[in-house]
């Protein structure tokens, strides 16, 4: 009986270990075809999100008919997303317009290091300066950032095709269920796991939302308060930045002040702009976002910084921003069934497993 068991526990593995590594190799290979499928479901929760607040929208006593909401949902979210594309695309476009004045005070600065440099040889490791600076490409990440938003641009239109579809599915996916689980205990479970993805997705993307738009304002007005250039554009990069755990806030910190370099030509003004943005990423970070989220997550952070490093690995940006949602919809599923309750168990943060499965 014991053979018997333990051939079984290892077929087990077998299984899950082909599987996962087949969803691996697909998440690679397939990238290009996923990715717009992935930005066309987060548009989808947009239209979603957008059409829950003007459903409250009433005309004599009555709600906005279903159809309207939806047009309305649709024309608001896609103006959003449009407004957002021409804030980033044109800060950009007028950073690379003006790069050689920006080279310009970089050398300026550069020179005012060296001369720091040589005058406290004693105190400060030998290097090169100019060297040093010089092996940062900044032509090649210019270059870059206007290829991922071309690469978006030219998506735009088959995510906005796919995005069409999602809303017309939606309107079938309860027939589907009714008959695809005859039974009407097994429709209830799967819309029941498919509420608390819903639920669990729902709040860590508004909360996160709330605090990212919070330090993304805050941030603005510092950044104008010290006179740095494109305020707008470094405070989208914070506010987005902000979704991705641990490493985004630093990150967003850090983008601006660099910049401050470029414009100052002085290394106070970097101290300045990094240190009053942390300031804010710390208190948003550690006092408002927890009153905020609570305990629903309730994620190993050991678990989430892997997931961040492989979904990196994998899919960029994207998946370092997906990295917590996804670990959520796992820890959900895996909860359901008693062969993988024990993987969603060690997933969490403090073993209890209903912080994460209660309905809110």
């Amino acid at each position: 009986m014991k053979t018997d068991l333990t051939k079984d526990n290892l077929r087990n593995v077998a299984y899950w270990i082909i599987i996962l590594s087949g969803i691996f190799i697909s998440l690679i290979y397939f990238r290009a075809f996923l990715e717009p499928i992935v930005l066309a479901l987060i548009v989808w929760y947009l239209i979603r999100t957008v059409r829950k607040i003007i459903s409250k929208i009433t005309v004599k006593g009555k709600s906005l008919p279903n159809i309207i909401q939806r047009v309305m949902a649709f024309i608001v979210t896609l103006s959003l997303l449009y407004g957002v594309y021409q804030i980033v695309s044109v800060n950009v476009r007028l950073i690379s317009e003006n790069a050689e004045s920006y080279d310009g005070n970089l050398q300026i600065f550069i020179d005012q290091l060296k001369d720091f440099t040589e005058a406290n040889r004693d105190y400060i490791p030998e290097f090169d300066v100019q060297e040093t600076i010089e092996k940062v490409d900044y032509q090649s990440i210019l270059s870059g950032v206007f290829n991922s938003v071309s690469v978006l641009l030219g998506n735009f239109a088959l995510v906005i095709v796919y995005v069409i579809f999602f809303l017309i599915e939606e309107n079938y996916f309860s027939k589907k269920l009714d008959k695809l689980f005859k039974k009407e205990g097994n429709k209830e479970n799967i819309m029941d796991i498919v509420g608390q993805i819903s639920t669990a997705v729902n709040k860590y993307f508004t909360v996160k939302t709330e605090v990212s738009l919070i330090t993304g304002v805050a941030s603005y007005l510092i950044l104008l308060a010290w006179g740095v250039d494109f305020p707008v554009l470094w405070a989208f990069l914070i506010f987005i930045l902000n979704y991705i755990p641990y490493i985004g806030s630093l990150v967003s910190s850090l983008l601006p002040a660099i910049f401050a370099i470029f414009q100052f030509a002085a290394f106070p003004p970097f101290l300045y702009v990094f240190l009053t943005v942390e300031v804010v990423q710390i208190f948003v970070g550690n006092y408002v976002e927890p009153k905020l989220m609570g305990r629903t997550l309730n994620l190993s952070p050991l678990v989430v910084i892997m997931a961040l490093s492989f979904w990196a690995s994998i899919w960029g940006i994207m998946g370092m921003i997906l990295s917590v949602p996804i670990i959520s919809v796992a820890i959900i599923i895996c909860a359901q069934f008693p062969s993988t309750r024990g993987l969603a168990i060690m997933m969490t943060e403090n073993g209890n497993i209903e912080d994460v499965l209660k309905r809110q």
